[in-house]
């Protein structure tokens, strides 16, 4: 992955220092992915599709692919993949969840029928939250990420 680092770096024209900034991370971190001592991580995959959108995953993690993302035109919508977001999505493509339950706040309990309205009572339903993710291999070896905590405004 990280000569496929490389390739974006020179792409854009960016030393490590530079390409480090942009993505929000350690230049040594990057320092240590180029030296080989380590190997990159989620983070910093996320962190490289977040800024640079256009980046096909399945090319940056495996090498597989062209290297830029490619979206269809007319009618025909691009399946996302597990790391692709609709944000980076162009408008005409963007789903629009209407029925997904994390965007539910609220939810029918009772419903009175008359002959001239209707009534709906509404309760409110608490918001799951991530707590951690665990990924298990076939080595027997496991990684587990706990979601980062972020300020609400």
């Amino acid at each position: 992955m990280k000569e496929r680092i490389m390739q974006i770096m020179n792409m854009e024209g960016m030393t490590s220092a530079r390409f480090a900034e942009e993505i929000g991370i350690q230049r040594a971190a990057v320092s240590h992915i180029f030296s080989g001592r380590n190997n990159p991580s989620l983070d910093v995959y996320m962190k490289i599709l977040e800024r640079f959108p256009y980046i096909n995953p399945d090319w940056l993690l495996f090498g597989s692919g062209n290297m830029k993302r490619e979206y269809t035109s007319g009618n025909q919508q691009k399946q996302l993949d597990l790391f692709s977001s609709p944000a980076h999505i162009p408008d005409e493509k963007k789903a629009i969840p209407e029925n997904r339950q994390e965007i539910r706040d609220k939810k029918p309990v009772q419903t009175i029928k008359s002959t001239e309205t209707e009534n709906i009572t509404l309760q409110e339903v608490p918001v799951k939250k991530v707590l951690k993710i665990m990924i298990f291999y076939t080595d027997n070896t496991y990684e587990m990420f706990n979601p980062e905590k972020t300020s609400q405004h």
